[in-house]
């Protein structure tokens, strides 16, 4: 008994909460949404899954429609994108999956890109700083 309720202390305290939605089936899961919007109806949620370490934010095409799903998982899947294009279609399509593991770190825009654009900013400020010493 004692044992059961360590284990289920270490997975309440463990508790992961992710915004969980999918485009295809609530138009409000955009790619972009401000989650503080008190207009939005998506809102985070603890994830149910067994040891949920991480939210996911996946872009792409999904049934010829082009959405956005986010969830939780026990599995980090990385941060990667991908251009695909389709026969008989006139442009690439951009799939990307983006993994976190702080609360709500799968909402609107993606921190990792504005970290991204921070390091370059960080970067290119020290390259002019360097070259006019």
């Amino acid at each position: 008994m004692f044992k059961q309720m360590m284990l289920d202390f270490k997975y309440t305290a463990l508790s992961l909460n992710c915004v969980q939605c999918n485009s295809t089936l609530d138009h409000n899961c955009q790619e972009k949404f401000e989650q503080d919007n008190p207009n939005n109806p998506i809102k985070s949620t603890k994830c149910t899954i067994w040891n949920a370490r991480y939210c996911i934010k996946v872009t792409g095409l999904y049934g010829g429609i082009v959405g956005t799903h986010r969830f939780c998982t026990s599995r980090d899947l990385g941060n990667q994108c991908q251009d695909i294009s389709y026969p008989n279609h006139d442009r690439m399509y951009r799939a990307c999956v983006y993994t976190c593991e702080s609360d709500d770190c799968n909402s609107a825009t993606s921190n990792w890109s504005l970290y991204k654009l921070f390091v370059i900013f960080v970067i290119a400020v020290c390259a002019m700083f360097t070259r006019w010493l």
